[in-house]
């Protein structure tokens, strides 16, 4: 049986933060994919996502590739009206620590992988299918491409979908929301009353869509979420005119892609193997924290590595620091898409709450979040 390093199951971002997170530990991640290609489009990153990167030591690569929007629009979908604005500027940048960012997620995945590829003591091993995984005495012996070879710890980012997490405990399939994430670019454009270099949140009956400027490209990347069975041109045909503009921008057909979480799990451990990202939380990015869980995962995996000697007592460690905070997180972002969803009276005493509320509220509400 053959001697490996720490074993990562996974390289996208969660994978790649978590290789950064071991350190001067030798590390080898497995990805099934022949090469990296692009996948999904653009990413928000709050400021308690920004710190994460910072505790790796990745911020330097990725800053350049963000852009900074300088406020988030609320609006009904409908009528089109601002209901409620969110600042991002200076005030915001200074209250959190850190400023608010968006990047496309193939320059962020691009940024973290030239992090990795710096050091010499991280390894990438392409087109390659780790099958099973099973703790012995002071290891773990994995099946990889129909060889049995054996690490000191398995660190499983691979997905909502996590075949790890299916094997390790029963009944943890992801859930289909029965919604539809439609994802698609357009070139910046001009409309009237609408700030395009904000992030606009437009919020429809049993739907909503997410727009904001793509990274530092002169792109404008769309989210358009509707229920299983709908295109957006269909669904949205009520809205107002310039979201239907938005819509009707795209340079190519959207990419659809399931809404799939991950009911909270007890445990994200099993004796030296551990759920990191998605694999462990998976949850609607209703609340733009997806790729901010992840990397949070890994600054917590960093701190337990540098607080303990011992392997198993880290991975205990960080599942222990992370699961009330993204059981909360998965709570809150599944309440703001019904919010977000809302139709007839409850649409219109959503607008009048929004409306009359001060402007600074949702900072506040929004405070523990940012707050990491």
């Amino acid at each position: 049986m053959q001697k490996s390093p720490f074993t990562i199951a996974g390289a996208g971002i969660a994978g790649l933060a978590a290789a950064l997170a071991l350190g001067k530990r030798d590390a080898v991640l497995l990805e099934q994919a022949q090469a990296f290609s692009e996948v999904g489009a653009s990413l928000q990153l709050g400021p308690n996502a920004v710190r994460a990167l910072q505790k790796l030591g990745a911020w330097d690569a990725v800053s350049p590739i963000t852009s900074s929007p300088p406020e988030v629009h609320m609006r009904d979908g409908k009528s089109g009206q601002l209901l409620k604005r969110l600042k991002l500027g200076a005030e915001f940048e200074q209250r959190f620590g850190a400023p608010y960012r968006v990047a496309r997620r193939a320059d962020l995945h691009a940024a973290l992988l030239t992090c990795v590829e710096a050091r010499e003591n991280l390894h990438i091993r392409f087109n390659v299918a780790l099958t099973s995984a099973r703790n012995l005495e002071g290891h773990v012996a994995i099946v990889v491409s129909g060889k049995t070879e054996s690490t000191p710890a398995l660190i499983a980012t691979d997905g909502v979908k996590s075949k790890i997490r299916e094997t390790l405990f029963a009944g943890s399939q992801a859930c289909d929301a029965g919604m539809v994430f439609h994802r698609g670019q357009s070139r910046l454009q001009l409309l009237p009353g609408i700030d395009m270099a904000c992030v606009n949140v437009w919020l429809y009956p049993q739907g909503h869509v997410v727009q904001y400027p793509a990274g530092t490209s002169q792109q404008l990347n769309i989210v358009a979420i509707t229920p299983k069975g709908f295109e957006p041109d269909h669904f949205f045909n009520l809205a107002a005119p310039a979201l239907q503009e938005v819509l009707s921008s795209c340079e190519a057909p959207f990419t659809r892609w399931p809404a799939l979480y991950v009911n909270p799990l007890s445990r994200w451990t099993e004796g030296r193997i551990l759920l990191l990202g998605d694999a462990a939380h998976g949850t609607l990015p209703y609340l733009a924290q997806g790729a901010a869980m992840a990397l949070e995962d890994a600054a917590a995996l960093q701190s337990a590595l540098s607080n303990t000697p011992h392997i198993m007592d880290a991975l205990h460690l960080t599942q222990n620091e992370r699961l009330s905070r993204t059981r909360k997180l998965h709570t809150a972002s599944l309440a703001a898409g019904k919010i977000y969803h809302h139709a007839g009276i409850m649409r219109m005493a959503r607008n009048v709450a929004l409306r009359a509320s001060p402007d600074n509220l949702l900072t506040q509400r929004m405070a523990w979040i940012y707050n990491g």
